[in-house]
This record gives C-alpha cells, structure tokens and sequence, in this order.
C-alpha cells in the first residue's frame, strides 16, 4: 500500500509500482471469470460478486483498464485479463452496426437486448484501449461498427446529439452524460489512430456541450434535458453533479491538448470554479471530499460521497497543473491522501464505494465498473508527474 509515500508526497514512480504491482494484479486475480467475461463487483473481503447477468459496461470498462495497463508496462497478466475481456465484446457483438446488448448471461439465453448510448460509447473507448496495447486491427473494427450503430440508428437529425439508447428512441430525459464519454471514446479513438473523422466527432460533441449542456447563468454543467435539449423544469433540470463538472474540466482539457483549440478552456475554468466553490465538503470529518450532488446554486442537494468524483476531481486538478495551476501539485496528493484515509480498505486495492457526510459506509460491494475511475485518475497524475519531473 502507498500509505507510507502519501505522509511525504507522492513520486511518478511510487504511484506507478502501486498501480501496476498492487492494485490492478488484486483485481485481476479475482475479477476475471474463467466462464466469460468479468464479474460485476467484489465484496469487501475482496471475493467477487457473482451475479447472474453481465453488463456491457463492466466488460467494457474494466477491458480498458487492462489495456490501458499493459500500455503502463504492466505484467503480462494484465494483457491476458484484457484480452479475456475484448473476446467477451466480441462475442456479444450482435451484428455489424447493431450494437452491444445492455446485459448478457454467460450462456447467452437471458438479458437486456436494448442497446445504450452510454455503454456503446465504452465499446468504443475500450477498442481505442486494446488497439494501443496489442495494435489488433479487430479492435479498430468493433469501434467503427459501434459508432456506425450510433451514427445510423441513435443520431438525433433534428436537434443533435444522440438519442438515450435504441430501439426506444425519445426516452426522456435526455443526458449529457452519454455524449460526455462518447466524447472521451472518440478523443481516445483519434489519439490511437489519428484518424480526424474522430476528431470531428469529438469536436461536434463539443459544440453540444457549449451550445446546450453547459449554462452559461451559473457556469455549470446540466445534466437532464427535454427533447430539444432545452433543460428539464423542475429538481432534475437543476441538478448539478460535481463529479461530471470535474470530468468535463478533464475532458475539455484533453480536447485542447489534442485539436490545440484552447478557447473551450474558458468554460472549463467556469466549472472548475463551480466545482470547488460549492461541490466540495468544507466541514470535518470529511472536508475536501465531493458531494454527490448540489443545485444549479450551490446548495448541496445530496450530502452523501461516492467514490468515483474523488477521482475525476483528482483528474481535474491534474488538468489544471499541466496547463500551469502549479497550487494544484498539493491538491492532487492532498485528494489522494483523502481516498487513502476515508476509502480504500486494509487491502489497499479494494474501496468503500459511497459514505454518508460522517463517514459511515453506505455500500458494502465495490461496483467493477469503478475500478476505471480510479485507474485513469492514477494514470493521468502519473503521466503528468512524469513529464514535469522530466522537465518535458
């Protein structure tokens, strides 16, 4: 565990060894189902939890995080657990251009065959993963054959953007969320290929977010909208995730880096601000951790704390330093000692997922879909850590 390293200050290579060396070979080692597939989650000893159904997301997610590992320099056993997860999407493919099914059996005779925008677009960011660390051009085919089933079944022609999920094409509310990661797949997608038809897709993503998903009024991202993406009235139209106000910060930083239009970071900034003005707990015993929720205001609507906007505040912070916020260096180890106190469990890879505003576990099992959150966190301070310890 990286207890001892976090009472100093955390090095690139400290954060590495313990990425690589401890957490992902614990969740490999329990995670990976011999049958297909991985397991949906783990219990707090550590032991999986063994569901019936497997959902697209979970595979998806944790083949990324395989991937993305093996491309770190992890063992060998982290391209096999990745590649035990690409072949579960490929059998589950249902046809090309028809998409990932929600939820599958092992056996395949029971499920969920409706098809999400939101899991499609991990099919995607998955492929991008495992084309880096294997160069498989199968890969790159699963990723142009999800994209085409969006593309061709999900687009919305009259109002943009995507619609929740097929075949129930309207279902209200509509979510920025889906087109959040579909925006971090076709990031991933143009930076494995460097194809510019990913890079066009991102940046149409990225019009939708400034013309319709961020409100200008309180500098904030929405999440629910009406069918013309004219925001929900009511409680749902004013809910403000700090979670997804860090995410976006990362992703919009990650667009400039890559397309060099560094406007969109002014909106940006305006999140971040929101995000750390009224998101984070300024009152012990956890203060500095992010709510779960709060109103287009401000005011917190949701005291509890999930795990993953830890992660994507950390992401944040990490964006903000490498574009020159040298005050967010401290912030990140200081983020990362807060996981390391109130979260992870004596095993130093397994996490409390959720806890009330005094610190009792609301959640007992750590959901496998998380396990990316905390993955990229770690692997994007690591990457920034070392260019800058480089002086590159």
């Amino acid at each position: 565990m990286f207890s001892g390293a976090l009472n100093t200050g955390l090095d690139a290579a400290s954060l590495r060894r313990w990425l690589l060396d401890e957490v992902c070979p614990f969740w490999s080692e329990r995670i990976v189902d011999p049958a297909g597939g991985y397991f949906e989650g783990l219990n707090a000893d550590g032991r999986p939890v063994r569901d019936t159904l497997r959902t697209v997301l979970v595979q998806a997610r944790l083949t990324y995080v395989f991937s993305h590992a093996f491309c770190l320099g992890g063992a060998p056993q982290m391209r096999a657990a990745a590649d035990h997860g690409f072949k579960q999407l490929q059998q589950w493919s249902l046809s090309h251009g028809s998409g990932w099914a929600k939820s599958q059996s092992i056996d395949g005779t029971t499920g969920n065959s409706s098809r999400d925008t939101y899991d499609q677009a991990f099919v995607i960011f998955a492929c991008a993963w495992h084309f880096r660390a294997t160069g498989k051009p199968e890969a790159i085919a699963m990723a142009e054959s999800a994209y085409e089933f969006l593309r061709t079944r999900v687009a919305d022609p009259l109002h943009g953007g995507f619609f929740e999920g097929y075949p129930e094409l309207g279902t209200l509310p509509r979510r920025q969320n889906p087109h959040m990661h579909l925006l971090e797949a076709t990031l991933a997608m143009f930076a494995s290929t460097a194809e510019q038809k990913w890079l066009h897709a991102s940046s149409q993503l990225v019009a939708l977010f400034k013309t319709r998903f961020f409100d200008q009024s309180s500098g904030s991202l929405g999440e629910f909208f009406n069918a013309d993406w004219s925001p929900c009235a009511g409680v749902i139209g004013e809910l403000r995730e700090p979670g997804h106000q860090f995410e976006w910060v990362w992703l919009l930083a990650e667009f400039a880096r890559l397309s060099g239009d560094d406007d969109i970071v002014r909106l940006s900034d305006q999140m971040f601000d929101f995000g750390q003005k009224f998101g984070l707990d300024n009152n012990e015993p956890l203060s500095g951790l992010a709510f779960d929720a709060v109103n287009s205001t401000g005011k917190v609507t949701a005291d509890s704390k999930l795990f993953w906007p830890q992660t994507e505040y950390i992401k944040a912070c990490v964006a903000r330093w490498e574009r020159g916020d040298t005050r967010m260096a401290k912030e990140v180890d200081a983020h990362l000692f807060r996981l390391r106190t109130h979260y992870f469990r004596a095993d130093g890879a397994n996490w409390r997922n959720q806890l009330t505003r005094r610190g009792n576990c609301l959640t007992e099992a750590t959901p496998s879909r998380v396990l990316y959150h905390l993955f990229l966190a770690l692997a994007e301070t690591i990457r920034v850590k070392e260019s800058l310890e480089a002086g590159t």
